[in-house]
């Protein structure tokens, strides 16, 4: 998660392209990607807004439910859902590629290992072990004293995958830049293969490779029906996820892609028409279909158009913040410094707030607004008054 800078773009094909590129070039010299770390910023603070919503969401049982819901709450979490982690993985390629180009491989994996890495386990070891404790002696009413909790029943939940909760896009990410140096350290052996670019220039026209993202979807529906036990739930205690890592890949590999073509870029930055009309399609059948399971025809095309939402909103919401938010903005420099502090420690606020809260006799929409709010509060406090003004905290919550 790097700072934002400079945009590379490749030499021109032709008179025509060539001066667009120069006038690019020229934008982009003075230019830093701000509506990116808006977006990116944005998005991890929607983690926030997500769980809140769960407590309340007439949909799924999650850790914690108020016992008055509300179908508004599955909404909303469907919507934020649809285009939050896709979005974000195309923002990390982008910047992948970005840093490989910059730095090299050696650099790039030193740092965003360090970035990723030391929070991830720091926030596992101290915060979601104070989760785990809370959530089997509360919530479970399985009262214990914490060096039993931490001697006999934490080493089993590790064990187990239970650990990572929240943390589990930081896991995927860094198996994405693995794969993203993989790419990086092949470029020349691609280049060779010049003809590929050919057929790319439909596929990139109106962005409709678009339709091609779903495909993982359906990839892994049918392999976790063939292989169940290796495709569903997470290997390795939790390290490797089978079902993140096949659907939100080819979104990183858009990113990669879209740093690397200036053309794409051009593309990516404006909605296509047909873009709106398949997202309405894709909802309605979705909504249609949205019984239909197994390997048949009606559920692979449910597969379909609910992949083909993620991918469509997640274009679309790339392109508000384009246009909207690419400027520099004091308040989002701190929300973009602040928003990886407010993730790490907002899923167990979250958690406690609701609970206290679960008696208290108030419409929940108020309950939401006072999750929401209160965590905000207390996810910056710690950020700022601690993990800015601790070095060691820093390192350990920020990887800097």
């Amino acid at each position: 998660m790097t700072t934002p800078t400079v945009l590379e773009l490749p030499e021109a094909p032709d008179l025509r392209q060539q001066t667009q590129s120069v006038s690019l070039q020229n934008q982009s010299a003075s230019t830093r990607f701000y509506y990116m770390d808006s977006m990116r910023s944005i998005l991890m603070m929607l983690g926030v807004v997500l769980h809140g919503a769960l407590i309340y969401s007439s949909g799924d049982h999650w850790i914690i439910s108020d016992t008055h819901k509300s179908e508004f709450f599955a909404i909303l979490d469907s919507v934020i859902h649809a285009f939050r982690m896709p979005a974000f993985f195309i923002i990390a390629g982008f910047f992948s590629m970005m840093s490989l180009k910059k730095y090299g491989i050696g650099t790039f994996t030193r740092v965003r290992l360090t970035r990723i890495l030391v929070p991830l386990f720091c926030t596992a070891l101290f915060i979601n072990s104070i989760e785990l404790y809370f959530r089997t002696t509360i919530l479970q009413h399985n009262p214990m004293t914490v060096a039993h909790f931490l001697t006999q029943v934490l080493p089993q939940k590790w064990i187990v995958g239970e650990w990572v909760s929240h943390l589990w896009f930081l896991l995927t990410l860094v198996q994405f830049f693995a794969v993203g140096i993989i790419l990086f350290a092949l470029k020349n052996h691609f280049s060779r293969f010049s003809h590929f670019d050919r057929y790319l220039g439909g596929l990139r026209k109106n962005c409709y490779f678009l339709f091609l993202l779903p495909l993982a979807d359906i990839s892994w529906s049918v392999a976790a029906r063939l292989a169940p036990d290796i495709f569903h739930g997470s290997l390795f205690c939790g390290l490797l996820n089978l079902e993140d890592f096949m659907i939100y890949l080819p979104y990183y590999l858009v990113g990669l892609w879209l740093f690397h073509d200036r053309l794409l870029q051009n593309e990516f930055h404006t909605i296509a028409r047909w873009e709106w009309s398949a997202l309405v399609l894709a909802i309605l059948t979705h909504h249609l279909l949205e019984n239909a399971h197994g390997l048949s025809q009606e559920s692979f095309l449910r597969i379909y158009s609910t992949g083909l939402t993620f991918a469509l909103s997640s274009h679309i919401c790339y392109v508000l913040f384009y246009k909207f938010m690419n400027r520099d903005s004091p308040v989002f420099r701190y929300l973009s410094d602040a928003s990886y502090s407010i993730y790490l420690f907002h899923h167990l606020c979250v958690i406690v707030i609701g609970y206290l809260l679960l008696n208290v006799q108030i419409a929940i929409g108020y309950k939401f607004l006072t999750v929401e709010l209160a965590t905000i509060a207390i996810t910056l406090s710690i950020h700022h008054f601690l993990i800015l003004r601790f070095k060691t905290l820093r390192f350990m919550f920020n990887g800097k």
